[in-house]
């Protein structure tokens, strides 16, 4: 079996429509595989209580101050480390042993939870904790990555990308909306972080049992090099591949906005919706629906039209959705006096108000582009990216992510008391639109633009 992907790989992307019946094949194949179920069930389970313990986390803060300042925070604590550490943990996931690497990172996690446990937290403990959680998730989240590509082939990639993100969804439904609430509601914190402990555990074992099942291990162990001339590998591998680049720059926007909408939603709930912001995720429950059915028509968008362009269109129905937010009286006046929709009557019969329907509604697209341009852009990068630059190349993504995001998530929750909640929701809106046109046609790497060769001459 080939180490990585071939030359061909790598200069041309999937053309042509699989059929049905081969689909379905490698759909069966992925779920049905003993070792990538083992992959599955260990991301679903450190998922989850990465979720849960962050969602306390975050209820802990609101408990002990209600200025949204102290949440803006909270989510700073997720992009420092990936400023920090975004670079060397791609380096050191392509220089040692994923699979030990990701064994020690869930038991670092469990060490955290053990203080937890007992530990009745102040402020800045529960910033500390945070912080000690996102950067063992620097290391974590590009291993794990790396560690699906080199589980499946080439033809399988968007199929095995789109069940990571099926069980990343899961995930935010057991951790966010099911697991934290009820044991904070029913139990206590100390209760939910040794379930959380136990999942890492969970998690721990199964990535230990893939041990020997890669098809890129001998390459991984050879792949040390220099710190200094490994710091912006990824950057200039990105830069020579046009698709990469695109997607690459799709993929950012969409998480830059995403950290800036996290500071949002509990701030909008409560200034447009006129609800408490414990409803926040009950609001946006939708947009699960949105994520199921992006991962579910992901892989036959992409064979049809190609990855990078269903990122980049993915990117723009993000956008649109999120100056939805922003126009939501507009919207809803919209498709109930101009196109006669019911959505008000809806509503009435639903025992909502027209508003947070017409919210909920509008988070199924949202959902849907977020889900469908994050296994297209992912699946573009891996498939064309070498085995030993994987890390790098995504470690690099999500520290330009988390660089960029650091303003924009500072000064949303300062503009909302400026200018309002839903003007900055627009706002957010044009700058993901602007920078993806800028980032496409205004300025792009000459490495990373597509050679047009000139039509060979009739005879």
């Amino acid at each position: 079996m080939s180490d990585g992907p071939t030359k061909t790989d790598l200069t041309t992307a999937p053309s042509g429509v699989m059929p049905g019946w081969i689909d379905a094949r490698i759909q069966k194949s992925l779920l049905g595989d003993p070792i990538f179920a083992r992959f599955w069930f260990s991301r679903l389970c450190s998922q989850t209580a990465q979720g849960a313990i962050l969602y306390a986390l975050l209820i802990l803060i609101a408990d002990k101050t209600d200025k949204s300042i102290y949440t803006s925070f909270f989510v700073i604590c997720a992009i420092i480390p990936a400023m920090l550490f975004g670079l060397p943990a791609g380096i050191s996931v392509d220089s040692l042993p994923r699979i030990p690497l990701m064994v020690v990172m869930n038991f670092v996690r469990v060490l955290f939870v053990l203080a937890l446990v007992d530990a009745d937290l102040s402020m800045v403990g529960v910033y500390a904790v945070a912080l000690g959680l996102w950067t063992v998730h620097q290391f974590y989240s590009p291993a794990e990555s790396a560690l699906m590509a080199s589980l499946v082939g080439p033809k399988e990639m968007t199929q095995a990308q789109s069940l990571s993100n099926l069980a990343l969804s899961l995930a935010q439904l057991f951790g966010l909306v099911i697991l934290a609430p009820a044991f904070l509601r029913f139990a206590n914190p100390s209760t939910l972080f040794a379930v959380c402990g136990i999942l890492w555990i969970t998690a721990a074992v199964l990535v230990g049992l893939l041990a020997g099942h890669t098809h890129d291990l001998q390459v991984v162990r050879r792949a040390k090099v220099n710190m200094r001339q490994s710091l912006m590998n990824g950057w200039r591998f990105v830069r020579r591949d046009h698709a990469i680049y695109e997607v690459f720059v799709d993929d950012i926007l969409v998480g830059i906005g995403g950290s800036a909408l996290v500071v949002l939603m509990p701030l909008y709930i409560k200034g447009v919706l006129n609800t408490n912001a414990e409803n926040t995720v009950f609001v946006f429950a939708p947009a699960s629906l949105g994520l199921v059915i992006g991962l579910r028509t992901a892989p036959a968008l992409n064979r049809v039209f190609g990855g990078r362009r269903v990122a980049t269109a993915s990117l723009m129905l993000f956008a649109l959705t999120v100056a939805g937010f922003g126009y939501i009286d507009q919207v809803l006046a919209f498709l109930d006096d101009t196109m006669h929709l019911p959505i008000s009557e809806l509503a009435h019969a639903l025992g909502l108000a027209p508003l947070t329907f017409m919210v909920m509604l509008l988070s199924i697209p949202a959902g849907f582009a977020t889900s469908v341009g994050g296994v297209s852009a992912r699946s573009v990068m891996l498939s064309r990216t070498p085995v030993d630059m994987r890390g790098q190349v995504i470690a690099t993504q999500s520290l330009f992510q988390n660089v960029g995001a650091l303003v924009p998530t500072l000064l949303a929750g300062v503009a909302v008391d400026i200018i309002g909640v839903q003007r900055v929701a627009i706002a957010i809106a044009v700058l993901i639109a602007a920078g993806a046109l800028a980032a496409l046609t205004i300025y792009r790497p000459p490495e990373a633009r597509p050679v047009i060769r000139p039509a060979s001459p009739r005879p």
